[in-house]
């Protein structure tokens, strides 16, 4: 969907609207891209001057004002404002990002079958809302046809008619496009509300072939009269359409308006389990190209920078990360990825308690501790504590021109377009369940966690090393190199084999109680850190079973697993942890919004903060501070020698859908997410896209921020790698934006399932990045 700059002969405004940039012309006039004083964009369709004079045509300019505010609905869109009596009649409408369905059709050609689907039922509906308010398209057709990220979209209402009929066509009058016409159109006589499903029909045959049904080659090559006498005398040619939508589509195309499926009937003949009708709907190449084109639009449509405006002093320059420190996290989905600090963690699994914004995970939603306590307990199913051999990798798809499938590696594209994502390094597929936490890269391996179990891949190539089934473990981190996970007791695993090193069984501590492992917390090189419950011992040493466990925390020798300290927490605190380790201490969340800090040489609890954040949410630090959630999800940063705040942001005041996802730091700036609202509201409130911001993080002071295009997930941290941040998505992939230009470089959309989050990790020089049951490597430019 290209848009040209504007010209010397271009007014710099229409209305209350500045323009910026021309999106096409016609027969009625130009169309440009327009932005309010509030910061809404619009498309503004201007008459031509020589029109304007016409009196005839500025009725059927009003007319066309009044159709378009009648309809209302998810799949039109809708107008803002308009003047139909001034010099320059006008009309704004909101602004769709994305391409007509000819530009797409013929950039990436036909449309997969599960996109036609769904772009039928958004058609259906879109005429469905068009014909309750008593309107007849009567001009449906490709170009008429928008396709935005959450679904299509109608436009150009330009020759519709009411049903009780109109003072302006009649019959014996042809108005439309003849290659899309329904036979009562073509012909001149009456045309109802089934007209529109016939075109409707002919719209579907062209996105699933990449050509009309009465004209095999291109949309306008035949003349007007032969089509018009095709439509109306001859059977639509279909053979070229995939077989499942062939019954679907010759129903919309019969000639008699009696034999044609309502929107409705046609909604439930197209529904399917393939079809999906919100974001996701498209396929992979062209949602991607999509994205990249809405980051253009907004970057040109974006406000000056602020006057404070300023880049990262000199002792605080964006830089490269280095290789994380032995040590790491395995995450649950949905809980905020590691950032690039000192040494890396793990986490407890958790849910964050936004009862107002609820999470789309729903692993733990509503009881994650009574999870915790029904799985917690549960042993490794192996033979005598060594690991099975895993079982084959899964079929790898055919990957796209220049992807590494498992077990190959490729050179990223140095030759693509701008804006078009590089080539993985190598795809790897995993079972769901092993794909539930954020993914670890420690060493040359990559660990992946979830209710099936742990696999390890090699690092370089994406392969399977090696796995260990099971449906209970919850908890994991890497020290020097080897995975650490807790299921009934804590098993530190070799990174070759999986096979355990140690295994960490209950034990008295000194002549009190058991100490039995909860939940990994944290690990380096010498010391793992995990959660553990107190267990008093009856008069014979046996554990109580009557007897009330209490909460504590504990610190093990990765050497051999034995205890170095533990310590008691409060009596009420559960296992909704999450964790940070800095130089002299572990940093944790709970679950009464408190940042907890101990001394990792005894476990002794130095500080604690009210610190309003979650607790599945991790914090990240520095060497100087701590960087967290806040008061109703804003971003704060905690002095680490005092526990007291040293700065914060709060969301936009009056903004009640907007909030910080998780943050992470690199160079000396914090890198968090804005956003929080769907694209319904980002569609009613353009003024507030969700946005990458960069503070500095001495002072909180924003040094710049970078609009993204659509709904962010906001409960994964973003994550830098060399000079790019990577920021997560639900259903619109992963997007790259460039730290030094403050532009998103590209986003990568391979086309899987929406409604997950992509998880993250690195190594400092490449991406890992996991979404459902694929895992890829990624360059960072």
């Amino acid at each position: 969907m290209p848009f040209q700059p504007l010209e010397p002969s271009d007014p710099p405004s229409v209305g209350p609207y500045r323009l910026l940039a021309r999106l096409g012309a016609g027969g009625m006039g130009r169309v440009y891209l327009a932005r309010s004083a509030g910061g809404r964009t619009v498309a503004v369709k201007v008459v031509r001057a020589e029109l304007a004079e016409d009196q005839e045509f500025r009725e059927r300019f009003r007319r066309e004002v009044a159709a378009a505010r009648a309809v209302s609905g998810p799949y039109t869109a809708p107008v803002v404002d308009a003047d139909q009596d001034g010099p320059a009649p006008w009309l704004a409408t909101s602004y769709v990002l994305g391409p007509s369905l000819t530009e797409a059709v013929a950039g990436h050609g036909p449309l997969p079958v599960a996109s036609v689907r769904a772009l039928g039922i958004g058609l259906a509906r879109a005429l469905d809302a068009i014909h309750r308010a008593g309107l007849i398209h009567r001009d449906l057709k490709p170009s008429n046809v928008l396709l935005a990220a959450d679904g299509p979209r109608v436009i150009d209402f330009g020759i519709a008619r009411a049903l009780e009929g109109d003072q302006l066509t009649s019959t014996g009058v042809v108005v439309g496009s003849p290659g899309f016409m329904c036979p009562e159109q073509a012909s001149g006589t009456v045309m109802g509300p089934a007209g529109d499903l016939f075109s409707l029909g002919s719209v579907l045959a062209f996105a699933a072939s990449g050509t009309g049904p009465f004209n095999r080659s291109t949309e306008s090559a035949a003349s007007a009269a032969s089509l018009l006498y095709r439509v109306i005398h001859d059977e639509p040619e279909l053979d070229a359409l995939p077989e499942e939508l062939l019954p679907v589509i010759a129903a919309c195309l019969a000639k008699d308006p009696a034999d044609r499926p309502t929107p409705a009937e046609l909604v439930e003949l197209l529904a399917d389990g393939s079809a999906v009708t919100g974001p996701g709907w498209l396929p992979g190449p062209l949602a991607a190209e999509l994205a990249t084109l809405a980051a253009t639009v907004l970057d040109l449509d974006a406000p000056p920078a602020p006057a404070a405006e300023a880049r990262p002093t000199a002792d605080h320059p964006p830089t490269e990360l280095s290789h994380p420190a032995p040590g790491g996290t395995l995450r649950l989905r949905g809980t905020a990825a590691p950032g690039p600090t000192e040494a890396t963690t793990a986490v407890a699994p958790a849910h964050p308690a936004r009862s107002a914004r609820p999470s789309r995970r729903a692993l733990l939603a509503g009881g994650g501790a009574a999870l915790l306590a029904a799985i917690g307990g549960a042993a490794w199913a192996l033979d005598s504590g060594r690991a099975k051999p895993g079982p084959a990798p899964e079929p790898v798809p055919t990957p796209a021109p220049g992807t590494a499938s498992a077990g190959q590696s490729a050179s990223p594209s140095t030759s693509r377009r701008p804006g078009v994502a590089p080539d993985p390094l190598w795809l790897s597929p995993v079972p769901q369940v092993l794909n539930g936490f954020t993914p670890l890269v420690a060493g040359d391996a990559v660990y992946l966690y979830g209710q099936g179990g742990a696999t390890a891949l090699e690092l370089a190539t994406g392969r399977q090393r090696w796995q260990l089934p099971d449906d209970s473990e919850i908890g994991a981190a890497v020290s020097g190199g080897d995975l650490v996970y807790t299921g009934e007791n804590l098993v530190k695993a070799n990174p070759l084999n999986g096979n355990p090193l140690w295994t960490y069984t209950p034990k008295p501590a000194g002549t009190g109680p058991l100490l039995e492992p909860d939940v990994v917390l944290a690990a380096d090189d010498q010391t793992v850190y995990a959660l553990c419950k107190f267990q008093p011992l009856d008069s014979s040493g046996n554990p109580d079973p009557s007897a009330q466990t209490t909460p504590g925390v504990f610190a093990l020798s990765a050497a051999d697993g034995s205890v170095l300290w533990s310590q008691p927490r409060k009596p009420d605190a559960t296992s909704e942890v999450a964790a940070t380790l800095t130089a002299d201490l572990l940093l944790y969340t709970d679950s009464l919004t408190n940042l907890v800090a101990r001394s990792r040489k005894t476990g002794e609890q130095l500080w604690f903060a009210d610190t309003k954040t979650q607790a599945a949410y991790q914090p990240i630090a520095d060497a100087d501070r701590a960087y967290c959630a806040s008061t109703d999800s804003g971003v704060q940063a905690v002095t680490l020698a005092t526990g007291k705040q040293a700065w914060a942001q709060s969301p936009p005041s009056g903004s009640k859908d907007l909030w910080y996802a998780p943050p992470t730091v690199a160079g000396g700036v914090v890198y968090v997410v804005l956003g929080g609202i769907t694209m319904t509201q980002y569609n009613a409130t353009p003024s507030a896209p969700p946005a990458l911001i960069a503070y500095q993080a001495t002072s909180g002071q924003e040094l710049w921020r970078c609009a993204l295009p659509y709904e962010c997930s906001m409960d994964t941290a973003p994550v830098v790698v060399r000079q790019t941040c990577f920021v997560s998505t639900d259903n619109n992939g992963i997007y790259a934006v460039d730290i030094n230009a403050h532009r998103i470089r590209w986003t990568f959309q391979p086309g899987l399932p929406g409604g997950v989050p992509w998880l993250f990790s690195t190594d400092g020089k490449t991406l890992i990045a996991s979404q459902d049951t694929k895992v890829y490597a990624l360059p960072p430019v």
